[in-house]
């Protein structure tokens, strides 16, 4: 995660689904995942007040 985002809560949903993977060949692979995890971040930006308008 880059410098400028803050990590507020992470953690991991429980659902399934179906992802496809590539392995070596060109091959697609389907493979059935059962959690998801989720991260709630803040973008931070920074702005200069001080200077006059």
């Amino acid at each position: 995660m880059s410098s400028r985002y803050l990590e507020v809560y992470s953690f991991q949903h429980s659902a399934k689904y179906f992802s496809f993977t590539q392995d070596d060949g060109d091959y697609k692979n389907k493979v059935l995942r059962d959690t998801i995890k989720v991260s709630v971040v803040l973008d931070l930006k920074w702005v200069d007040m001080r200077s006059e308008f």
